[in-house]
């Protein structure tokens, strides 16, 4: 290879990142319990420097390229017990429950 196709192949690179570098999460296909407003089906929760970023339907909320992905199929996902709703703006701070509850505090999972 050329210096010159070197340099390109490393740029390339450069701009590349894992899902965990990246720093943003997306909740994918869970029932969505926001509390006083009907539940959403299949929905897409997404996650960034621990708020929320978006929530909604999967046909209204794209899932960001290099996110790291959780299933949420057959799990529903509510605001931890006293927390505040799980809407844009608001902390990350969630339950995603299932056979085995996860909670999400400030973006991060607590396992």
């Amino acid at each position: 290879m050329t210096r010159r196709c070197l340099l390109c192949l490393a740029v390339l690179l450069a701009g590349c990142t894992s899902a965990k570098d990246s720093g943003v999460k997306a909740i994918v296909g869970a029932r969505l319990e926001r509390g006083s407003t009907p539940a959403i089906e299949h929905s897409v929760v997404v996650i960034a420097e621990g708020k929320i970023r978006a929530a909604g339907t999967q046909a209204a909320v794209p899932v960001p390229k290099g996110s790291e992905i959780t299933s949420g199929l057959g799990m529903t996902i509510e605001p931890v017990p006293g927390g505040e709703p799980i809407e844009a703006g608001r902390p990350a701070n969630l339950v995603l429950k299932g056979s085995k509850d996860r909670y999400m505090r400030n973006g991060e999972w607590v396992d």
